[in-house]
């Protein structure tokens, strides 16, 4: 008798139909369990079905129940009272923590917009102060500037002239003047104004101590 040789070349074809086929009829025996519902089933429910039906005939085995059936508790159970009471307080607990949780967030966003307001504010002042000292700042500087003006015109005066018209001038206006002149020339005006005058202006110098320097 002759040996029959495959071709080597044959032999992964017929492999892979070989694997085909044996794949093809496990999924037909895994579709006909599910058709018949025994693939879902505990295999002693699955073992059940093939054996024959038992006599039921028996009282003593028709009344028995099945132990694992039997241990199993009704899914349709109630809640106790007092399990109800405490899912009561649990869910009345919730919402007040909600309700925290919200007050809390509404609260913050108050304080963030106030804190931006007053910021604002902050800086609109604090604007609002460098303007104002500006303008100070000239003031002060024009007031200077005329002061000085008006010293510079006095000095120029007969000592007489100058007494004269110190006397009409208001007390803090006099004392700028008189500050600001020349030690020699104020004590030339005072010289020839009223002791009373020269009295009131040498008090009040006194008491700023700014009484002029004498060079």
């Amino acid at each position: 008798m002759k040996k029959v040789l495959l071709n080597p070349r044959f032999l992964l074809p017929l492999a892979i139909i070989l694997g085909l086929f044996v794949m093809t009829a496990r999924i037909a025996d895994v579709w006909d369990r599910i058709s018949s519902g025994k693939l879902l089933m505990h295999p002693a429910q699955a073992e059940d079905t093939t054996t024959p039906a038992k006599d039921t005939t028996s009282p003593a085995k028709a009344e028995a129940p099945p132990e694992s059936k039997a241990n199993i508790p009704p899914l349709d159970a109630e809640v106790s009272p007092a399990e109800m009471d405490v899912l009561k307080q649990l869910s009345n607990r919730r919402e007040q923590l909600e309700k925290r949780s919200h007050d809390l967030d509404t609260r913050e966003a108050l304080m963030k917009v106030t804190e931006q307001r007053v910021e604002q504010k902050i800086k609109e002042l604090e604007s609002l102060r460098q303007q104002v000292q500006a303008l100070v700042n000239q003031a002060g500087g024009a007031e200077q500037a005329q002061l000085e003006n008006l010293v510079k015109i006095y000095e120029t005066m007969k000592p007489e002239d100058a007494a004269k018209i110190f006397e009409t001038l208001d007390m803090p206006v006099l004392l700028g003047v008189i500050q600001r002149m020349k030690p020699a020339h104020s004590a030339l005006v005072m010289a020839k104004m009223t002791p009373e005058k020269a009295k009131e202006i040498t008090i009040n110098l006194t008491k700023q101590d700014q009484l002029p320097q004498v060079k």
